[in-house]
């Protein structure tokens, strides 16, 4: 199915003919080089514009090289305009648009199961809100209201770097390989969005920190302290959580399986030692393609199977029923462990460098030593953390974690 065009936010008033790309935008930079930025920046915003268009590299290349237009910079902290080739120029804003087609084209579930925000800090520290004074339910008249405020509790969230980059020679130019550079492009922005959903989907089921044998990254770092987030163990990891975090030999069959990790939700408590509030038809279901099929019939189904008359209160028309997601991606990791809970409750995806595409054209040192006529790099710094863990519970059909599988 083609995607349907966007309209244009800007109409520039300007059109052109795909056999003759290159040359119009060479009038249009020589014409008004003010304006040819913006012009450009229309066409390749509405989704008409990209480096398939331009048919003929190397005439793409002349057409524009000796061309020059206004840019804003960075210089000393200062916003400067420069002068600046409108060939570089060009592919670098057709470079970007790829790199993010390609990145918003992979399948992700990641941004479903966490929380975003925003901390340019290597380590982030985040601290838990509790309440001081667990025991006064009654202020006498005249009193002083007891103070609530953040509990000695917090919650350490480090970072990772990660990044790629393309060159692009001036033999490639010349020789027209475009479905190379195309290819290259779009290889940068999909190993962002494979590596940031690969990331996330090991965190939020803590497939190391949680292994038989625990090992770096933990996604649970209480005061800083690496802690598997998950445990079949009463009051593991912490006494909020009586019946732990995890249920083993629970492989996910019938509504049965899902009833008992609902029990172990529906014990958690809160810095109160009261009970936490956890509606199970606001809850996230999470399972490898391995299970989904299973899920589907259990979620799918009105009533219970094999009762008569009995309404399946996972089902359609059930109380309990939750959102089901699924990735082939957990089937990686393992393919029977199986999660349920409102994991946007504990986890935060912390963003010290959101994507930053940046590019080069050939006005440097490496076109002059190896004729890289234009470069192009893609970087993020993210890391996921866990604020809490009485919000997700981890379901085996064994005893073995899925790192030891």
């Amino acid at each position: 199915m083609s995607k349907k065009k966007k309209t244009p936010l800007i109409e520039s008033g300007l059109r052109f003919t795909r056999a003759d790309t290159a040359d119009e935008f060479a009038r249009m930079a020589a014409d008004d080089p003010s304006a040819f930025i913006q012009r450009a920046k229309d066409f390749i915003d509405a989704g008409d514009l990209r480096w398939g268009d331009f048919h003929d590299l190397k005439r793409m290349f002349h057409s524009l090289i000796d061309v020059g237009v206004e840019v804003y910079a960075d210089v000393l902290g200062q916003e400067r305009a420069v002068m600046a080739s409108a060939f570089p120029v060009l592919s670098g804003a057709l470079t970007v648009a790829g790199v993010n087609d390609a990145f918003d084209a992979v399948p992700t579930i990641g941004q479903e199961l966490v929380t975003e925000d925003d901390n340019n800090k290597k380590t982030a520290t985040y601290v838990a809100i509790t309440s001081e004074d667990t025991t006064i339910d009654t202020v006498k008249e005249g009193d002083d209201f007891p103070e609530i405020g953040a509990g000695e509790e917090s919650f350490e969230i480090r970072h990772k770097r990660n990044g790629r980059r393309l060159s692009i020679t001036g033999e490639t130019i010349e020789e027209n390989d475009l479905s190379n550079i195309v290819r290259l492009i779009n290889a940068l922005g999909e190993i962002a969005g494979e590596f940031i959903e690969e990331q996330t989907l090991s965190r939020v089921t803590d497939h190391d920190g949680s292994a038989s044998s625990p090992v770096e990254t933990f996604v649970y770092r209480p005061n800083g302290t690496g802690t598997a987030l998950f445990s079949a163990s009463a009051n593991t990891p912490g006494k909020r959580a009586p019946s732990g975090t995890r249920v083993n030999s629970n492989p996910l069959v019938n509504e049965t399986d899902l009833d008992n990790a609902r029990a172990v939700l529906a014990a958690m408590l809160n810095y109160r030692l009261k009970g936490v509030s956890i509606p199970i038809n606001q809850a996230t279901l999470l399972v490898p393609d391995a299970l989904v099929g299973t899920a589907d019939k259990i979620l799918g189904s009105e009533m219970s199977p094999g009762v008569e008359n009995e309404l399946n209160p996972w089902g359609p028309r059930g109380r309990w029923r939750p959102s089901l997601l699924s990735s082939t991606k957990l089937d990686d990791l393992s393919t029977s462990a199986w999660y349920l809970g409102i994991p946007r409750k504990q986890f935060i995806r912390k963003w010290k460098l959101r994507i930053e595409n940046v590019t080069l054209g050939m006005t440097t040192e490496s076109f002059l030593k190896s004729r890289i006529a234009f470069q192009a790099r893609v970087a993020w710094d993210v890391e996921i953390g866990a604020t809490d863990f009485v919000y997700w519970v981890q379901n085996l059909a064994a005893t073995t974690a899925p790192a030891d599988e």
